[in-house]
């Protein structure tokens, strides 16, 4: 498909622009709580291994560090479309069938995830109520899992507009189903 024979409604265009900037940025923080994992890593072997002093509370900050890199890496998932995928049935996605499935799993895709993170937001609360605290370095939860639920929910924005993009290209497929965005920036 040529840049020519895909063109965008100009706002798809403009929300994507935006969206995709904020998913950069939300897959680069992601990245760096993973070299921040690895540091970790690194100097709690060579404390624990040399030293006889590991770093205290590392398996907590593992724990956040994991979970940091998962729900940041979240938003831009669900913006780019590159969950894993077995395309068993690649030519029903073709033409407005396809069209119309795409559009049936965005929208469920903005159902299931805003369900998820509503629960999410009231384990948050619970969290906060209860004055829930990691074990050794009492890092409050509540704060850990409310910027969990802010991810899911930006996450489910960012799978409307792309549901959105999907609307507004009725009987045609995304150029970018596969993670490759050279057309639509």
């Amino acid at each position: 498909m040529s840049e020519q024979a895909f063109k965008e409604h100009p706002l798809a265009v403009l929300v994507n622009r935006i969206a995709g900037k904020l998913a950069d940025t939300s897959m680069l923080i992601a990245c760096l709580i993973l070299l921040w994992l690895v540091g970790l890593t690194c100097v709690d072997v060579v404390g624990r291994y040399f030293f006889r002093a590991p770093v205290t509370g590392a398996t907590e900050l593992v724990q956040i560090s994991m979970a940091g890199i998962i729900f940041f890496s979240l938003p831009a998932m669900f913006l780019r479309d590159d969950q894993v995928i077995v395309d068993l049935f690649s030519f029903v996605r073709k033409g407005w069938f396809g069209w119309a499935i795409s559009l049936a799993f965005s929208v469920t895709t903005v159902v299931a995830v805003w369900i998820i993170a509503d629960r999410v937001s009231g384990y948050a609360i619970r969290a906060f109520e209860d004055g829930d605290e990691t074990i050794y370095l009492k890092i409050p939860l509540y704060l850990v899992v409310w910027g969990i639920t802010i991810l899911i929910y930006l996450s489910g924005v960012f799978a409307a507009v792309r549901g959105i993009r999907v609307l507004l290209n009725p009987g045609r497929q995304l150029p970018d189903e596969t993670g490759a965005r050279e057309f639509t920036e």
